[in-house]
């Protein structure tokens, strides 16, 4: 009976790993690459890929910038970005992309050009497993490792250009805003953050995604318990709910779709609520008819108002 019993303990656990393994497997894994419907963007030409939104990308384009490489400290990890300076150690804006996406998406280089043509440097990288930077092990680590990445980008900036943290900036998209939110923990080289559609509460994301892919939510715990154990990675370690108690109150411009199905709205308003809790102030800009990260194509001229005046008022010029 002790054996019967045994076998079937580990059988149980050998199947919930298993499962851990599948769903991280698929829901984690990024492609350590380019889309290839991006390969031929950069700041100089990029295509805009939307049917829905007519907008002329030519009043954005950069024309000159510098392809440069980035080291993540105490690892082997080379983050590739692009550098675009308007003025010498002047007001900086650090760009970071979303999930499976990377510094040749249009929405980024859209926000660059917005940026840049108000006078503002721009860094946009490429974080760990995305577009041009090391492909550690091809899964994202839901801000955890990525937080490195983006904690490295500023210290180039302070280290390598002589940029002071009062004069720098974040933006992220979707999982980029995540890594800004998280940023705090690993940096506080910078004073003002505007986020896209950010994650919040993590666990809850990933229980939402995995319905959204047609999972049942209770599979988060094997999940959990395979990349802690297998990969290493605590997935809810660093979170926006204690890594911003460690920021310096940096102010935080919010950009939210309520038709967003990836990101839910409600983390927009859980972030309100864990900024409001630690003294952080916030500006939100929510629209009822976009979905994710769409507000970017369908409130253009608002949203180049909006992000420009927010860091012309929070960055030492």
């Amino acid at each position: 009976m002790k054996k019967v019993l045994i076998f079937l303990l580990v059988i149980g656990v050998s199947g919930y790993l298993y499962a851990g393994y599948y769903v991280y497997n698929q829901a984690g894994s990024v492609p350590c690459a380019v889309w290839e419907g991006e390969q031929n963007n950069s700041p100089s030409e990029f295509t805009i890929w939307s049917e829905e939104y007519d907008i002329d990308p030519t009043p954005y384009f950069i024309p000159t910038y510098e392809t440069v490489e980035i080291p993540v400290p105490n690892e082997e990890i080379i983050l590739s970005a692009w550098w675009m300076e308007t003025q010498k150690e002047g007001p900086t804006i650090l760009l970071i992309h979303g999930l499976t996406s990377s510094k040749y998406s249009s929405g980024i280089l859209l926000a660059a050009g917005i940026l840049y043509h108000e006078g503002f440097n721009v860094l946009a990288i490429d974080m760990r497993d995305h577009g041009d930077s090391t492909c550690e092990d091809g899964y994202y680590s839901a801000g955890q490792k990525e937080s490195d990445d983006s904690a490295a980008a500023l210290g180039w900036l302070v280290d390598e250009k002589n940029i002071d943290p009062t004069k720098i900036g974040i933006y992220g998209q979707s999982l980029g805003a995540l890594t800004a939110l998280t940023t705090p923990a690993k940096s506080n080289n910078y004073s003002a953050m505007a986020v896209h559609d950010p994650p919040v509460d993590f666990e809850t994301l990933v229980r939402e995604e995995m319905i959204y892919q047609g999972f049942p939510e209770f599979l988060f715990q094997p999940l959990y318990h395979y990349a802690l154990i297998f990969e290493r990675v605590n997935i809810t370690e660093v979170v926006p709910e204690n890594a911003l108690p460690r920021s310096n109150k940096q102010p935080i411009l919010i950009f939210n779709g309520v038709l967003d199905e990836r990101v839910l709205a409600h983390h927009t308003d859980d972030l309100i609520k864990i900024a409001s809790e630690n003294g952080i102030e916030t500006t939100l800009y929510r629209y009822d008819d976009m979905g994710h990260v769409e507000s970017i194509w369908g409130y253009t001229d608002e949203f180049a108002e909006a992000i420009v005046s927010f860091f012309q008022e929070n960055l030492a010029s």
